[in-house]
């Protein structure tokens, strides 16, 4: 499309974009996918546990994962707010849908795969890993390292669209200089 062939139109439709998102997510929307992020992370952890689960509750009109768990036989439950996981998303929805404004249909629903499949497998990983806060120092460990990476996991799957399908830049390749000193013989 020739109006998003300018830098400046591509930026300003990003940012309409993350706008828009922005206010459907706080319509709705993140309790829509931190419900689905929760019940995958249940049924991930009825397989190797009895009793251990997560609810996403409201309590006071804000949202918290209260997670439930038992370690040597005595059960109970802790509070996690959900803010500094889900919000990055925000951010990847709305590169997403920005990919298919500017790139082919294929090449953006290849990106929304892979991008959407590895943040939300790393989520489920991180709430299994906060159900087993309590169990062992190494998941302790990599709870908090992942607890506030999420923004930069979603900058890095954008950097990574950028270089594979370059948006805001393009790879022109130039020409090796060619030497063009002419010899002559004399």
């Amino acid at each position: 499309m020739k109006i998003f062939s300018s830098i400046r139109n591509k930026i300003i439709l990003l940012l309409l974009i993350s706008v828009l998102f922005f206010v459907a997510w706080q319509a709705g929307l993140e309790a829509m996918y931190a419900k689905a992020l929760v019940s995958t992370t249940n049924l991930t952890l009825g397989i190797t546990k009895d009793y251990d689960h997560i609810k996403y509750e409201e309590v006071n009109g804000l949202y918290q994962l209260r997670v439930f768990i038992e370690v040597d036989g005595r059960r109970g439950n802790f509070v996690h707010e959900p803010g500094s996981m889900t919000q990055p998303l925000i951010t990847i929805f709305s590169w997403q849908i920005f990919l298919f404004f500017v790139l082919r249909r294929s090449y953006a629903f290849k990106a929304l795969g892979i991008n959407i499949g590895i943040f939300f497998l790393l989520q489920v990983i991180f709430l299994n890993l906060l159900a087993d806060y309590y169990t062992s120092e190494l998941k302790q460990y990599i709870f908090m390292t992942i607890d506030d990476s999420f923004n930069i996991i979603a900058l890095i799957l954008i950097l990574k669209d950028n270089m594979l399908y370059p948006v805001f830049w393009r790879n022109t390749r130039r020409k090796a200089p060619t030497n063009s000193l002419k010899i002559d013989n004399q």
